[in-house]
């Protein structure tokens, strides 16, 4: 029998199977990276980095957003796409350290697109691809600071008392 959860772990009695995943993960990766290029060309916010050839899963993220509260910050991130890719999520990290809600300051991100299992309808499904991630990703500087559910309690505790004082909504 399947166990995806083990596999996912990178225990793996079946030596075949992981590198015929390994082959589809690869191949997936290559066709979105087409799209992935065309559109990092039209736009300044991000730039995705595959610092090795031999390791085309091994991916930098650079995000600088053009407006918001992070506005001309310049934030970091690791992609790792696992060998189950597109059954499960790639593995992101931030590593530029950061006051904000949804990521803590070791680097954990709190987007529901990179939940395996999200109990919103926005978690990762196999039809998700690594654009949408990436669009998540910049989207935590402007538009999607989620308050309700942070990861960061205190970022966001302080983030609604200074939108309170300021006068914004959502007080």
């Amino acid at each position: 029998m399947l166990n995806l959860q083990s596999r996912i772990n990178g225990k793996d009695d079946d030596r075949h199977y992981n590198e015929t995943r390994i082959a589809v993960r690869d191949r997936l990766i290559a066709q979105e990276m087409r799209d992935l290029e065309a559109r990092m060309r039209g736009q300044n916010v991000w730039k995705l980095h595959v610092p090795s050839a031999n390791k085309v899963h091994e991916m930098s993220l650079t995000v600088t957003p053009h407006e918001g509260t992070y506005r001309n910050g310049t934030f970091r991130f690791t992609i790792t796409v696992p060998t189950e890719y597109n059954n499960c999520p790639p593995i992101v990290k931030c590593l530029t350290r950061i006051w904000h809600p949804n990521i803590t300051e070791d680097g954990a991100i709190c987007l529901s697109i990179l939940r395996q299992n999200s109990l919103d309808q926005f978690g990762w499904r196999p039809t998700r691809n690594l654009l949408e991630v990436v669009q998540g990703l910049t989207s935590l500087f402007t538009d999607l600071i989620d308050f309700d559910d942070p990861l960061n309690v205190q970022a966001a505790q302080m983030w609604s008392h200074h939108r309170c004082v300021l006068g914004q909504s959502g007080c």
